[in-house]
């Protein structure tokens, strides 16, 4: 991915209910249920559709439209989320006020990450066409996704039946009346299909949760819309004989959970998962330390991307069908996915999604199929469809951006780079096109119009804390260590309180110990970023980098010993602890530098680039 940015995986929150709260969250439910033109299913079942609610994927968030008092607003549709939320910033963008939360009110995301709260209240909150007056929102201050003023929670979308068709970037809500009995998967028309009980929901237990099967054994799944990627927890994994530390199962970086908790991530393949009555073959799921307390699976967009979901709370049920195509393993295409099969079947559906009654006319349906193709790796079709949105509408810049990103994946920059600069011509202020342009710029080694570009983006954005970051973390990606470190150097100094402040220190930490310069500073932000809760096995190498570029090896061994208990599979720390051993004369260095080549084959020769070879070891050694 060109822009590099940690995976914020879920904002699923457990929200602490008290009585004001409660009648706030019925008073909403209340204001959904509106008239609206019927489809009867049977004749004793009448299943009402209510809306149909456009959805634009943004990578693999769903995003809908509404509106704060008059004014446009993005916002991710959440399933896993208790109640909704708005972000901190989009409190002054949209003019709201804030209130003290009640005492002992916190949202509890994963992995323990606790994030405490205000309340803020809508006048007037448009959603899904209907306007619900004075409507409270929680305030945070995580960031739900870029673009997007917060979340909706289980507060709205459990009000009514929703159907989430994400592959045809629609989401449907429907009223069911007199359905006891019935099938409502009503798209189906006769084709096997999945129907699942979920278990019991309350007002203060909302979360949508069936039971699902790994390698033939029970677990709970959660499925969550704010979940990018599904993901197991480690206990459920290890309860099948998988652990970060068996054969087969390789890093897979660190991602960001509700609250900032920063959690070590692995990538694990199973011979088995079932859910309803289908099973998924080879299929490959991330496990990290999922603290769910109910659940051990977050089933996230990867699932629904690749399939058609209702979930009907009138029924206490999840009905869904297979789409087609890849379901945890969006980095393939459909002919190298997971094998997927009813569990009564000999062979996976071969039907192509089921798609909307009549196919994208306008630019935006276009466009929005394109995201949903984007979002699922096929990014040929994607291109394709935002090519049709741009002849639809030529001067709507976001349609360039959408396919710029889309040859970025295809590895066709000079394309990218021509669809970035009429983006920018048509919307100057874009920040995003801002961003990739510039990180586009200096991937070739344009330095000037890369810095040009991020300076317009801090311009058009100075709220924005985070970019200054991501910028000064790009230059680091290109070895421009110099600018690097003095850009996460001006951020520190002006931000001496920011909630950042322990990511800046690390980031210049480890520009510093991958230059081979000023190496008792870096020690020193590594030891920093330790005391602002950064304890991850990125930040754990980077110190131990420092203690071998210093020649304290002794230091380093045990610097890369606790890198690996964060990260058993980190091919740096691996090998660089191998280099520090060899330079001590230790035996076992061999086996560390292998078993770092199992895990990434190019590793020496990507060590090698910054002056680190064995050789050099060896040489310390005598």
């Amino acid at each position: 991915m060109l822009l590099g940015q940690s995976e914020v995986f879920s904002e699923r929150a457990r929200f602490r209910a008290s009585p004001m709260i409660g009648r706030a969250l019925a008073l909403a439910a209340a204001a959904l249920v509106f008239a609206a033109a019927s489809d009867a299913q049977a004749a004793d079942c009448k299943l009402t559709k209510l809306k149909e609610l456009p959805v634009t994927m943004a990578g693999l968030r769903p995003l809908i439209s509404a509106k704060i008092n008059g004014l446009d607003a993005k916002f991710l549709v959440d399933s896993g989320a208790f109640y909704s939320i708005i972000d901190t910033d989009a409190v002054s963008k949209y003019g709201l006020t804030t209130a003290p939360a009640p005492v002992g009110l916190y949202i509890l995301g994963i992995g323990k990450g606790r994030q405490s709260v205000k309340l803020s209240k809508v006048s007037e909150f448009v959603y899904a066409g209907v306007p619900i007056k004075n409507i409270e929102f929680l305030v945070s201050g995580a960031r739900s996704v870029p673009g997007a003023a917060g979340i909706i929670g289980q507060n709205l979308l459990g009000a009514v039946d929703i159907e989430y068709d994400l592959a045809n970037g629609v989401i449907r809500l429907f009223k069911a009346q007199d359905c006891a009995g019935a099938d409502l998967a009503y798209w189906s028309a006769g084709k096997d299909h999945s129907v699942l009980r979920m278990e019991e929901q309350t007002p203060a237990k909302s979360h949508i949760i069936v039971q699902a099967q790994v390698e033939g054994r029970w677990i709970s799944a959660l499925f969550d819309t704010g979940a990018s990627t599904s993901i197991l927890s480690k206990p459920a994994a290890a309860r099948v004989g998988v652990k970060p530390t068996s054969e087969g199962v390789y890093p897979a970086g660190i991602s960001t959970g509700f609250g900032g908790r920063r959690l070590e991530t692995s990538v694990a393949t199973f011979q088995s998962i079932g859910i309803g009555d289908e099973e998924i073959k080879n299929a490959r799921l991330r496990i990290t330390d999922l603290e769910l307390g109910e659940a051990d699976m977050l089933v996230g967009d990867d699932f629904f991307l690749s399939h058609r979901v209702m979930v009907a709370r009138s029924q206490h049920k999840l009905y869904f069908t297979y789409n087609g195509g890849p379901v945890f393993r969006l980095d393939q295409s459909a002919s190298g996915a997971a094998g997927v099969k009813a569990l009564t079947a000999e062979a996976p559906p071969e039907a192509p999604p089921e798609g909307p009654a009549v196919g994208p006319r306008s630019a935006d349906d276009f466009s929005r199929r394109g995201a949903a193709s984007a979002a699922r790796r096929d990014f040929p079709a994607a291109v394709n469809d935002f090519t049709r949105a741009i002849e639809l509408e030529p001067t709507e810049g976001r349609h360039f951006l959408d396919r710029a990103l889309a040859r970025l994946n295809l590895r066709q920059p000079a394309l990218a780079l021509a669809d970035l600069d009429q983006t920018l011509k048509l919307k100057p202020d874009e920040i995003q096109a801002l961003v990739v342009r510039g990180e586009l710029h200096l991937s070739q080694g344009d330095l000037v119009d890369a810095q040009a570009d991020f300076d317009q983006a801090i311009k058009f954005a100075p709220g924005d804390a985070g970019l200054p970051l991501q910028f000064a973390s790009a230059y680091m990606r290109a070895r421009n260590y110099q600018t690097a470190i003095q850009q996460f150097s001006a951020w520190i100094d002006s931000h001496p309180k920011g909630e950042l402040l322990g990511a800046a220190y690390e980031g210049r930490c480890r520009a510093r110990a991958l230059w081979d310069k000023d190496l008792t500073s870096a020690l020193a932000d590594c030891d920093e970023a330790l005391k602002h809760g950064e304890k991850t096995s990125e930040l754990l190498d980077s110190r131990a980098l420092a203690l071998l570029r210093m020649g304290r090896y002794e230091e380093a061994i045990r610097g890369y010993d606790a890198a690996i208990r964060a990260q058993p599979k980190n091919a740096w720390s691996l090998y660089g602890r191998g280099l520090a051993k060899l330079a001590r004369g230790d035996a076992s260095a061999k086996a560390d530098m292998d078993a770092a080549a199992q895990v990434e084959p190019t590793i020496a020769r990507i060590i090698k680039s910054y002056g680190l070879t064995p050789e050099r070891a060896a040489a310390a050694k005598s």
